[in-house]
């Protein structure tokens, strides 16, 4: 694959059950959650988010969030969101996906290509005028090891 070629990710469906029935985050009384994004929460999402968990595959971070304050938001918040928790989601080799409740499709995404060096991240934000999520990249590389020479 190419240095800048997108990896190839399925991205799973966003749940569309009621909030109270979503699956809890991981929490622990013996030892630290994995993954932890209560701190990265309480700083950059706790008015925007209503709930976050790990999807069954173990891959995804999925954060679902109030369509209402995620719409009042710009394109630039949206990405500075997006990049806040995908850093942290990554730093524990997991992707992020970011949902409206009772949506089937992500509104944004944070992924990664974990199988390669070094590590090539993307992030995906849909458009509100309608095109659809992730029918053209806008190619946000994150390089997050650099080399000197």
């Amino acid at each position: 694959m190419s240095a800048t070629a997108a990896p190839k990710i399925i991205f799973p469906t966003c749940p569309r059950n009621e909030i109270s029935k979503l699956p809890k985050p991981p929490l622990s009384q013996t030892k630290p959650s994995i993954p932890s994004l209560w701190l990265t929460q309480d700083f950059f999402g706790e008015e925007l988010i209503y709930t976050w968990f790990v999807d069954s595959d173990d891959i995804w971070v999925i954060l679902v969030v109030r369509k209402l304050i995620w719409d009042r938001k710009g394109y630039l918040e949206h990405y500075k969101f997006i990049n806040h928790f995908g850093n942290v989601a990554r730093q524990y080799g997991y992707n992020l996906q970011v949902c409206e409740p009772r949506n089937k499709k992500p509104i944004a995404a944070y992924f990664c290509d974990f199988e390669t060096a070094p590590l090539n991240c993307n992030v995906e934000i849909d458009y509100r005028f309608g095109r659809s999520l992730f029918s053209s990249p806008k190619d946000f590389k994150f390089i997050t090891t650099t080399t000197e020479e």
